[in-house]
């Protein structure tokens, strides 16, 4: 007990404050009572930069995580979007002021970053996220069926907690095939929560569903046959649970407008809007400012397409919004940014593959971000998630691993594959006591034979 309360000490271990924030990222105050006026998120980061100062000798040692060009294309990207804010078109300092926002996302990945430097911490760190998932799954569903949160704050408070939970499904997957059997059943029993998320909210119902399809295919692409193979049973069971039991009646006819974004008015919409945005665009090169586009819509969007409350009309496409409000140049750092984490995670999925050894943990959650990483593309063209917290995790997730792959490539084998390799090394141990014995049996008759030779010898010597 005293052990775990030592390990909450957020001061003195910094790894406390990264999974606290990780868990306040998702955990909804609201449905404490009276604790929701209480920043927990706000407080956890602040002990967690304290944290940092305090133990920065102990983070930045000898085996300190370097950091990999995708995040410095990150750094360029948060800078340029900082100087954007001194040509931004109608308010500077409320642009100035989400500038300031976003760059507290970038703080705490470099901090994450930093401070996740063995394979043990980095396996810590998924497996709070995936309960923390857990959480939004379940709180999605019961916690409005037993009226511990009212409906419309269900998900993060960042919005878009669908394509978040999205993609970590495919670790689920995973673990559920390569995990121990704790890890097995954990994955099995989050799984239908997450999955069940897709069905209840409606903060991007389509893109959370295009995100979970788009990542699975990706997987199955990406996945050498033998883990997908293993794979079918978890991917079959969700599939059955998401088809047949969590999906309400109408959802596929809903998601059938996917395919003809013309039979649904807001995704028609969205082709009136992208018309807007490039006309934005032309007019505005190096951008109108972050936080600017919704101001500056009036003219552009037609008056009958703008909001009714506010008069203005947002961009509802990651891509158009950052090109519009942050520029060309930004726009560009900022999908090198994304490219060189794919890469990253690329790098080692096909260094795996060549080196023919038994599958790491590192390794298996590689797969999994490669597929995520890819699978968010579409749906960030039909969607604002470029102040999404999880995209960014991603590009700092490339640099833990590439940091953890290039110290120890050989990690910490799966689960599964460790409990099949401690079988095998028993058998190989009972096989080995087997032959000593049969050995030392044979020694035993050879000697009692080689006696009784040399009796006889001895008896028809006498005779003689």
């Amino acid at each position: 007990m005293t052990f775990v309360l030592k390990k909450l000490n957020i001061i003195r271990y910094p790894m406390t404050g990264v999974l606290a924030n990780i868990i306040f990222f998702h955990v909804n105050p609201r449905a404490f009572d009276s604790l929701e006026n209480i920043r927990f998120q706000f407080i956890a980061s602040i002990l967690l930069i304290a944290s940092y100062v305090i133990n920065r000798k102990q983070i930045n040692d000898a085996q300190a995580n370097k950091l990999t060009p995708a995040f410095q294309a990150l750094l360029i990207y948060t800078g340029y979007m900082f100087m954007s804010c001194a040509w931004a078109v109608i308010d500077p300092e409320d642009s100035l002021s989400q500038t300031i926002d976003f760059s507290k996302i970038i703080l705490f990945v470099f901090m994450m970053v930093k401070i996740v430097k063995t394979d043990d911490d980095f396996h810590v760190l998924m497996w709070t996220i995936l309960w923390s998932c857990f959480y939004v799954g379940f709180m999605g569903r019961w916690g409005v069926e037993f009226d511990w949160i009212d409906e419309e704050d269900i998900g993060i408070a960042t919005g878009g907690a669908g394509p978040h939970l999205m993609m970590f499904f495919p670790q689920l997957v995973l673990l559920a095939v390569y995990g121990t059997r704790k890890e097995k059943l954990a994955a099995y029993f989050i799984m239908p929560f997450v999955l069940d998320f897709l069905t209840v909210t409606d903060d991007m119902k389509r893109a959370s569903f295009v995100t979970l399809l788009a990542s699975m295919t990706l997987f199955v692409a990406f996945t050498p046959l033998k883990t997908l193979i293993k794979s079918f049973w978890p991917m079959a069971v969700g599939a059955l649970l998401f088809i047949f039991v969590l999906a309400p009646p109408g959802y596929f006819d809903y998601m059938q407008t996917i395919t003809d974004p013309t039979q649904e008015s807001s995704a028609n919409s969205r082709f009136v809007i992208n018309a807007a945005s490039r006309a934005m665009l032309a007019d505005y090169p190096f951008g109108v400012g972050k936080g600017n586009y919704s101001p500056m819509s009036p003219y552009y969007v037609p008056a009958h397409r703008l909001e009714h409350k506010t008069g203005m009309r947002d961009a509802h496409n990651t891509y158009y919004k950052i090109m519009c409000e942050i520029g060309v140049p930004g726009f560009f750092i900022w999908v090198v940014a994304f490219i060189l984490a794919w890469l990253a995670f690329r790098e080692i999925r096909v260094r795996a593959r060549r080196m023919k050894k038994p599958m790491t943990y590192l390794e298996m959650h590689t797969f999994g971000f490669e597929a995520a990483i890819l699978g968010i593309v579409l749906p960030l063209y039909t969607h604002n998630m470029q102040d999404l917290d999880t995209l960014y995790w991603f590009v700092g997730f490339s640099v833990i691993v590439t940091n953890l792959y290039r110290r120890n490539p050989q990690g910490r084998i799966v689960g599964a594959v460790q409990k099949q390799l401690e079988i095998e090394a028993e058998k190989r141990r009972r096989r080995q006591r087997l032959e000593q014995k049969f050995m030392a049996r044979n020694r035993q008759f050879e000697q009692r034979r080689h006696l009784a030779e040399q009796e006889r010898r001895y008896k028809e010597a006498r005779w003689q």
